[in-house]
């Protein structure tokens, strides 16, 4: 029998890292319980999705505002003849 391979997880660049850093010190985890079944729940700065019921709340009453498009690098520019 073979073992199984060990994942080797890539290295972000410095650049990349401390991007994603910046990101993350901005999030914040909370709790409060449904809306529909009372469980409590978890998310993320206010924006929560139930795992037992399928409620979740309205993106508008997370506790910061969501990141435009214009906030995203990654984002592909569409072509203006479409």
């Amino acid at each position: 029998m073979s073992r199984p391979r060990k994942r080797v997880q890539p290295v972000p660049d410095p650049e990349r890292a401390a991007a994603a850093a910046a990101f993350l010190a901005g999030q914040e985890i909370t709790r409060t319980q449904c809306g529909r079944c009372g469980s409590e729940v978890a998310g993320v700065n206010g924006r929560y999705a139930c795992g037992v019921c399928g409620w979740i709340n309205h993106w508008s009453e997370g506790h910061k505002a969501l990141p435009t498009a214009a906030d995203d690098e990654s984002a592909m520019e569409m072509p203006e003849s479409l």
